[in-house]
């Protein structure tokens, strides 16, 4: 009984950290340009939109254009 008790706990560990590293790959394409792509390019994913982006700095939060313009 105490082996099966061990085997679940170990199981839900490993499930959390597979969920865990999950979320933050997702969050590491994140930008600052999230909003700004939605905004001026009415596009969802801010990585595909720099383009846009970049053509229209002067509508772009100060973070989103600080974002573009290191690059």
């Amino acid at each position: 009984m105490q082996n099966r008790k061990s085997l679940q706990l170990a199981l839900l560990a490993c499930i959390s950290l597979f969920v865990t590293d999950a979320a933050l790959a997702k969050d590491a394409t994140k930008t600052p340009c999230r909003a700004d792509a939605v905004r001026v390019c009415h596009m969802a994913n801010e990585i595909k939109a720099q383009g846009c982006l970049k053509q229209h700095l002067s509508e772009v939060t100060p973070a989103c254009k600080a974002f573009l313009t290191k690059k």
